[in-house]
């Protein structure tokens, strides 16, 4: 399992715990702000969150650079995210469909996938008017693994709009 992975929308007040978002289905994912917890007497506790597109491309990028191994579940996401099935991905992958399966599951070691992955992503989330030379510095950084690489401040604020990751701590 990755380690706990927290996001905050810049220049707000964080809340006093995280709060532990399990919906999307990834087991660490902490968000320290731009969630509003509310109590209603007739439907009960009511969650909003702020920009949700915004918040799935940080994590998509938290995924796509960080230097731990991709889990299953993150791959799915990230398929996810892409809007293609485990079909279309199988293609894009070179892989039959039930390999596609067994990576998501975590039954298979995913290889050379998890970087052709990486890159699959990160060129489906850059701004159109990304430079070539940009995107084949960040897709060449994902490929070789180098932990911490990142987008210029202005690329990320176009892909995940306020939100940002911080870097993982360990829980209390």
């Amino acid at each position: 399992m990755s380690p706990r992975a927290e996001f905050y929308i810049k220049g707000r007040a964080y809340l006093d715990k995280p709060y532990h978002l399990k919906a999307i289905g990834l087991p660490n994912i902490y968000l320290c702000n731009g969630v509003t917890i509310e109590n209603d007497p007739d439907y009960g506790k009511l969650i909003t969150i702020e920009d949700i597109p915004g918040l799935c491309s940080a994590i998509g990028l938290h995924i796509v650079t960080k230097a731990d191994a991709m889990t299953g579940l993150e791959l799915r996401f990230l398929r996810k995210q892409m809007k293609l099935t485990q079909e279309a991905l199988a293609d894009r992958l070179r892989v039959n469909v039930q390999t596609v399966a067994n990576y998501e599951k975590g039954k298979t070691s995913m290889g050379a996938a998890e970087a052709a992955m990486r890159a699959l992503y990160t060129l489906h989330i850059l701004p159109a008017e990304a430079s070539a030379g940009l995107a084949r510095e960040f897709v060449d950084a994902i490929m070789a693994a180098r932990p911490n690489v990142a987008l210029p401040e202005r690329s990320q604020r176009k892909i995940a709009g306020a939100w940002r990751g911080s870097r993982p701590r360990k829980a209390a």
